[in-house]
C-alpha cells in the first residue's frame, strides 16, 4: 500500500473520527444544560427532523456518491440536479413537518412547544439534508475530509459550542439550543455548498427537459435509496420514538445516552464508511468481485478488533460513562451494555448496509428494512409501558442483529460476496472464476 493511499486514510479516520467525538459531546452538552425531561423532547425532535430530512434528500446523496464514485459519464450535470431535487424535496419535507409538529398530530412527551420551535426544526430539515448532499458530492469526488465534516463533523461542534456558552449565562432552553441547533446546520450547510461548487457543473444553464427525463429514469432507484436509508435509521431509533410516543422525556433521554454510548462500539465501522462507500462503489460497478471481498473481510476484522478495548471500557464502568449526561441518567446503566454487546456481535457480520446501497442493492435493503422495522416499531410502543428502557433496547439489538444477518445471506447470495468476518480468515471469493454481481437493477 502506498504512502499516499495511507496518509489519504489516516486523514479520513481522523476526521470520521473528530465528526463522531462530536456527536457524541452534542448529546453529552445538551443533556448537562437541560433538564431530563427538556432534553428528551430536543432529542425526539431532532431525531424526528433527521427522519423527514432523509425523505427530503430523496436518495439523491447516495446515488450522486455512487455516480461519481463510479465516474459515470456525465456526473456532473446529474449532480446539479440531483442538488435541485435535494432543494425541493427537503423544503417539501421540512414543511410538512413544521405542521405536524404545530397541529399536535405528533404526540410528545412534553407540551409547550412554540410555533418558533416547530419552524427551527422544519427549517433544520432543510439545511441538514442539504449539508449531506453536499459531503456526498465531495466524498465520491475523493475530497474526503470535506466530505466527512460537511455531513457529520462541523454542526454537532458548533452545536455543542453554542449551548456551551448558554449555559456559562445559565440561560440555555428548549428553544434556544433548537435555535443553536439550526444555526449549526446552515453554516455548515453553506460552507458544504461552496465546497462542492468546483464538482458540480454550473457552466450553463439548466437544462430542464434533460434534467426531467434524468429524475424520471432514476426516480425508482432514488425512491429506494430514500425509502433504504429511512428505514435503516427508522431501525436504529424507532425505539426512541416509541419511547416519545408512549413513554417520557426522561425515558427518551436514558435511551438516547445509552445508543450514544453504544455508538462507541460501531465508532470504527463508521469512520470506514467514509472512504469504503466510495471504493465499494467502483469495485461493484467495475465487477472486481474478489477485491471486493478482501476489502469486506478486512474492514470486518478491523472494526471488531478495534472495537474491543472500547467494549471492555464501557462494560466496567458505564455508570461513570452516563454520569457525564448528568443526574439520573445512570439508571440507564443495564439498557447500554444490551446495546452494546449487540452491536458488538452485529459486527462480525460486516460492513451490510454500506455494501448493499454502494452495490446496488438498495431495493433489497428496502424491503428487508421495512418487515423488520414493522416487527420493531410494534414491540416497541406495544410493550414500552411495560417492559420499560430495558425491554425497548433488547428489542432494539436483537432487532439490528436480525438486520445484519439476513443483509448479510443476501449479499453473499446476490454479490456473491462474503462480507461477514469468516471472509478474513477464509477468504473463499479469491477463488478463480469473475461471475457478473447481480443489482437489484438487473
Amino acid at each position: 500500500m502506498s504512502s499516499r493511499l495511507i496518509n489519504w486514510r489516516l486523514q479520513a479516520i481522523a476526521a470520521r473520527g473528530l465528526a463522531m467525538v462530536g456527536s457524541f459531546l452534542q448529546v453529552v452538552v445538551i443533556s448537562r444544560a437541560l433538564t431530563l425531561n427538556d432534553a428528551g423532547l430536543v432529542f425526539l425532535l431532532f431525531t424526528l427532523m433527521n427522519l423527514a430530512a432523509t425523505v427530503g434528500r430523496f436518495g439523491t446523496d447516495n446515488l450522486v456518491l455512487r455516480r461519481i464514485a463510479s465516474n459515470q459519464s456525465g456526473h456532473a450535470v446529474e449532480a446539479r440536479w440531483l442538488k435541485a431535487i435535494c432543494w425541493a424535496a427537503s423544503s417539501m419535507s421540512g414543511t410538512i413537518l413544521f405542521f405536524l409538529l404545530i397541529s399536535g398530530v405528533l404526540p410528545l412527551p412534553t407540551h409547550g412547544l412554540t410555533v418558533l420551535d416547530a419552524a427551527c426544526v422544519g427549517i433544520m430539515t432543510v439545511f441538514y439534508s442539504l449539508s449531506v448532499f453536499a459531503g456526498a458530492v465531495l466524498r465520491g469526488s475523493g475530497v474526503l475530509v470535506a466530505g466527512i465534516w460537511a455531513e457529520l463533523g462541523i454542526a454537532p461542534w458548533l452545536t455543542s459550542t453554542f449551548v456551551g456558552l448558554q449555559m456559562l449565562t445559565g440561560e440555555a432552553t428548549v428553544s434556544t439550543v433548537l435555535g443553536s441547533l439550526l444555526a449549526a446546520g446552515v453554516i455548515t450547510a453553506l460552507w458544504a455548498l461552496r465546497a462542492a461548487r468546483p464538482v458540480v457543473a454550473t457552466s450553463s444553464n439548466m437544462d430542464w427537459q434533460r434534467g426531467f427525463t434524468f429524475l424520471r429514469e432514476h426516480t425508482g432507484s432514488l425512491a429506494s435509496l430514500m425509502g433504504t436509508s429511512l428505514l435503516f435509521f427508522a431501525l436504529v431509533w424507532v425505539p426512541q420514538l416509541g419511547l416519545g410516543v408512549v413513554g417520557t422525556g426522561a425515558q427518551v433521554a436514558q435511551y438516547t445516552a445509552a445508543a450514544r454510548i453504544a455508538s462507541l462500539i460501531t465508532i470504527f465501522p463508521g469512520i470506514q464508511t467514509s472512504y469504503l462507500g466510495p471504493r465499494f462503489a467502483a469495485l461493484a460497478y467495475s465487477n472486481r468481485r474478489q477485491e471486493l471481498g478482501v476489502q469486506c473481510g478486512r474492514a470486518t476484522a478491523g472494526a471488531m478488533l478495534a472495537a474491543v478495548p472500547l467494549l471492555m471500557v464501557i462494560s466496567a464502568a458505564p455508570e461513570q460513562l452516563l454520569d457525564l449526561f448528568g443526574a439520573r441518567y445512570g439508571n440507564a446503566a443495564v439498557p447500554t451494555l444490551i446495546l452494546c454487546i449487540g452491536a458488538y456481535v452485529g459486527l462480525a457480520f460486516g460492513p451490510v448496509n454500506t455494501l448493499m446501497l454502494a452495490a446496488g442493492l438498495e431495493g433489497t435493503s428496502l424491503i428487508l428494512n421495512g418487515l423488520l422495522l414493522a416487527v420493531v416499531a410494534v414491540l416497541t410502543v406495544w410493550g414500552a409501558p411495560t417492559i420499560g428502557v430495558v425491554g425497548v433496547s433488547i428489542v432494539s439489538a436483537a432487532g439490528g442483529l436480525t438486520y445484519s444477518g439476513l443483509a448479510s445471506a443476501l449479499i453473499t447470495r446476490k454479490l456473491r460476496v462474503n462480507p461477514t468476518l469468516m471472509n478474513y480468515f477464509r477468504p473463499a471469493e479469491r477463488a478463480p472464476g469473475r461471475a457478473p454481481i447481480t443489482s437489484d437493477r438487473e
